[in-house]
């Protein structure tokens, strides 16, 4: 996987207005998905659209194997244009990396859901984007872990209690992947951190160990409690992590 830079850049300039004019630039420019319920056209609305931008890539976006062989790491630029109603149409590369990126890039902006529409006098019309999409292979590999979710008992949400930890002490630790199979856990870790950033580690072949039952015992209310599991996917190890806000 990996990311976007969370500003969009567009191309300068102006064209004459008519039905069938794309434009470069607009007095409000076409927003990404998903932020809805927020003033138009405020840098809070701005902010939300750049981040829901940077993971629907981050989620929808496959590094390609050849470039992960061949270490090819870059940015590639897509063109598009967002038209009237929102939907993405004519994405073509401006520039590539070779190696298949070009085309994964291409693959994932294709599959972009439908923008709020740019606006020009009120109305909205076509506007013409340059998208840098960035290829790190440190990065794919955070992303490629995101996929994965850690499940224990009945905990949920970001927050947990020291009795739910300690009641929960007698279930494993599930990962599940991003089809939803449940992978088996080579490495297990519990991790409490302070608000000093005093932070005790324990690790186990899978299972709750004893050393992994003091982690919990020590844990306190405003503190951090993190779960490390770390799966095999593919032959290589991914490490998921899970951190909590302990409360009453």
């Amino acid at each position: 996987m990996a990311f976007v830079p969370a500003m969009l850049f567009c191309q300068l300039g102006w064209s004459q207005y008519a039905a069938d004019t794309v434009f470069t630039h607009v007095e409000r420019m076409p927003r990404f998905a998903g932020c809805s319920g927020m003033e138009a056209d405020s840098e809070a609305q701005k902010r939300c659209s750049d981040r829901a931008l940077v993971q629907f890539i981050s989620r929808h976006l496959e590094y390609p194997e050849e470039a992960k062989a061949n270490q090819v790491e870059g940015t590639v630029y897509v063109n598009f244009v967002v038209d009237e109603y929102g939907h993405v149409q004519s994405p073509t590369l401006l520039m590539d990396i070779g190696s298949g990126c070009g085309e994964a890039a291409l693959t994932v902006v294709r599959a972009m859901p439908a923008w709020v529409p740019g606006l020009q006098s009120g109305s909205p019309v076509k506007v013409k984007l340059n998208l840098p999409v960035q290829f790190s292979l440190r990065n794919a590999e955070l992303a490629l872990a995101e996929k994965f979710t850690i499940t224990w008992g009945d905990i949920v949400g970001d927050t947990v209690s020291v009795e739910q930890l300690k009641r929960n002490l007698p279930f494993s630790v599930y990962v599940r992947g991003p089809e939803g199979d449940t992978h088996y856990v080579d490495e297990l870790a519990f991790t409490y951190s302070t608000r000093s950033k005093r932070k005790t580690t324990a690790a186990s072949r899978g299972g709750i160990s004893d050393e992994l039952v003091a982690i919990v015992e020590k844990s306190r209310r405003g503190g951090d409690f993190t779960i490390t599991a770390s799966v095999q996917e593919n032959g290589r190890f991914i490490a998921v992590s899970r951190t909590f806000q302990v409360v009453n």
